[in-house]
């Protein structure tokens, strides 16, 4: 169909990316040159924690425009040929030009962000803490702890309200928006293929992925999920376990969750006998009026 090169590469998220992996670099290696850890090492170190966290959110900010411009751009290429070949590169764009499935991936990734925000505390609620006459702190405010492993520093605390919080950190904060947009673009693709009578069921391995990802974030918040399960004992052992084996859930996850759309893609060719979708009456104006969509 000649449509490989009709959309411009990503570039500005490559460079996001790098941008993301360099300052995270530099952050570690600059705190292990730090033998004593003084109050005014302290100071200073928090200043460059903060701006690790700007570079981090600029990184990502990056990422998710230059990936709005690559699918939109593929959108209005697919809409202009009529065709869509059956690639998750071509598929994802065509299913999210859909008012319908566009929503069922809004939908989706919304929830599964909620979700995974609450399992992995990153929003924090304690009606039985006062945040000011507790920890000492105003509402709103907030503090930065400099110093852990790398993508666990730095922590960003936010006290928004006087039992209300978040707790940020780089590695929750990337597999919070990760995670979402892929579980997101599987429950969409795999309400299409549905629609289509395609084979959906293969979508459940996009839903152990979602499970997986869940427990990637926090190695201590799966204990505390299944506390009310396994008992006090019962969650401390369960989150000694997911603390230890916390990178094979990061490996499984991610991979998982972009196997889904191949799967899924695989299975509309039993539909689609022709090896793309022809899109049928398109209107013209068409390209332009969905190209908000991100």
């Amino acid at each position: 169909m000649g449509l490989g090169a009709a959309v411009r590469p990503p570039i500005l998220a490559v460079a996001g990316v790098a941008a993301i992996l360099g300052s995270t670099a530099v952050y570690s290696y600059g705190q292990g040159l730090i033998q004593v850890i003084t109050p005014e090492v302290s100071t200073y170190f928090a200043r460059v924690a903060g701006a690790y966290f700007l570079i981090l959110l600029i990184g990502i900010t990056m990422v998710v425009l230059d990936a709005g411009r690559f699918v939109r751009g593929r959108i209005r290429k697919v809409l202009e040929e009529g065709k869509v070949p059956l690639s998750p590169g071509w598929m994802i764009p065509y299913v999210l030009s859909t008012e319908r499935h566009r929503r069922y991936f809004l939908a989706s990734a919304s929830a599964f962000a909620f979700l995974y925000a609450i399992v992995t505390s990153m929003i924090v609620y304690q009606p039985s803490v006062d945040f000011v006459r507790d920890y000492g702190v105003s509402v709103p405010s907030a503090m930065i702890g400099p110093f852990g492993q790398p993508l666990y520093a730095p922590v960003l605390y936010v006290y928004l309200v006087n039992h209300l919080g978040l707790l940020l950190i780089p590695l929750t904060l990337l597999l919070l928006l990760a995670t979402s947009a892929l579980v997101g673009l599987n429950f969409a693709l795999t309400a299409f293929a549905f629609d289509n009578r395609a084979g959906a069921g293969r979508g459940w391995v996009g839903g152990l992925g979602a499970v997986v990802a869940l427990f990637t974030g926090c190695p201590t918040c799966a204990g505390l999920f299944f506390a009310s399960v396994l008992g006090g004992s019962g969650a401390v052992a369960f989150a000694s376990i997911v603390a230890l084996y916390q990178p094979v859930f990061i490996l499984l996850s991610i991979p998982v969750l972009l196997g889904t759309p191949y799967l899924i893609s695989r299975s509309l060719s039993k539909v689609f006998k022709e090896g793309c979708v022809v899109i049928q009456d398109v209107p013209k104006a068409k390209p332009s009026s969905d190209s908000h969509f991100l």
